[in-house]
């Protein structure tokens, strides 16, 4: 076997990668511990198929997870040799499940719903691409996401009903998931399977990535042992990878409060001179108006004792 190289999209927010299946490819290389050079790639224009995950062994060149798990299985890395027949097929039903119920959701959030597309989706891809290829994918990527939802729901003419029914569908799908992990390491018992490289690759980018329309995340973060398993499999397999993101937020914050402490002397000045001036304005107003009243007390003064001098004179 020549060194195993595989190509994917980078990663953001403590995952891997942003890509559902770069991620589960990812995952399953770290569970069944194949010696892999990743490398992250800007421009997935030279791929095979324009697409990626790629995975290369010399003379193979591979570009999706099921041949990816089969080849690797020929080389005898596999972490499905623990299943007996009953749960093989019970994972590939729910694998096919979790494609019927559970994709069109995440790609509804990903790529359809407006605001997450426009604040998270697209500037995270177009960071992640090379010009002009920035501005080509996104828009593509969200182009097959929209004639895909149109095509599984076009009878339903508002798009608030489009969302309602996928995310229906998507939370009795994750209640499912949560049903059959019970309390469970992972879904069959205490070894990874390829079934939970797909399930975290799902979970994960719905759990970390921070949508600003985020009914369908907030739904995963609730769900108690959805959300542990997501972390024990980052914690375990990606940990480099989180601990990198926990430092990057520690400094940022950190960063965060020392410009608000070096902007407080700056406040604070601010502050004291706008008082001062304040009170300056106040004093002078005072001033200003008792000066004025004086001035109309003397004319008043004046104008009596001319009208008093008068009255003298008249008599």
């Amino acid at each position: 076997m020549a060194s195993i190289e595989l190509d994917i999209w980078r990663g953001e927010w403590g995952l891997a990668s942003i890509d559902l299946e770069c991620l589960k490819v990812l995952t399953y290389m770290k569970f069944i511990g194949v010696p892999v050079r990743v490398r992250e790639v800007s421009n997935p224009f030279f791929t095979p198929k324009g697409t990626l995950p790629v995975m290369k062994d010399g003379r193979t060149v591979l570009t999706n997870f099921e041949e990816v798990v089969d080849y690797l299985k020929s080389l005898n890395y596999s972490t499905d040799v623990h299943l007996n027949q009953k749960q093989a097929a019970e994972a590939s039903a729910f694998t096919q499940y979790l494609r019927d119920k559970l994709y069109p959701a995440y790609q509804y959030v990903w790529w359809v719903d407006e605001k997450n597309y426009g604040d998270v989706t697209r500037p995270t891809y177009a960071k992640a691409l090379q010009i002009p290829f920035n501005f080509y994918y996104p828009s593509k990527y969200q182009g097959a996401a929209k004639e895909m939802i149109d095509a599984l729901y076009g009878e339903y003419a508002d798009l608030k009903e489009v969302e309602k029914t996928i995310y229906n569908e998507a939370e009795k799908c994750l209640k499912t998931l949560s049903d059959r992990l019970g309390e469970s390491e992972y879904f069959f018992g205490n070894r990874p399977s390829s079934f939970d490289a797909i399930v975290f690759a799902y979970l994960a980018p719905l759990v970390k990535t921070p949508f600003p329309n985020a009914t369908l995340s907030n739904h995963v973060k609730g769900i108690a042992n959805l959300s542990r398993f997501v972390a024990r499999i980052s914690q375990k397999n990606f940990r480099n990878v989180t601990d990198e993101y926990n430092r990057q937020n520690k400094k940022q914050s950190q960063g965060t409060q020392s410009e608000r402490d070096a902007q407080f002397p700056n406040a604070a000045r601010n502050k004291l001179l706008a008082a001062i001036f304040a009170a300056l304005a106040m004093t002078g107003y005072a001033v200003a108006t008792g000066m004025f009243q004086d001035m109309k007390d003397f004319q008043h003064s004046q104008d009596y004792r001319e009208m008093f001098e008068n009255e003298e004179d008249d008599n």
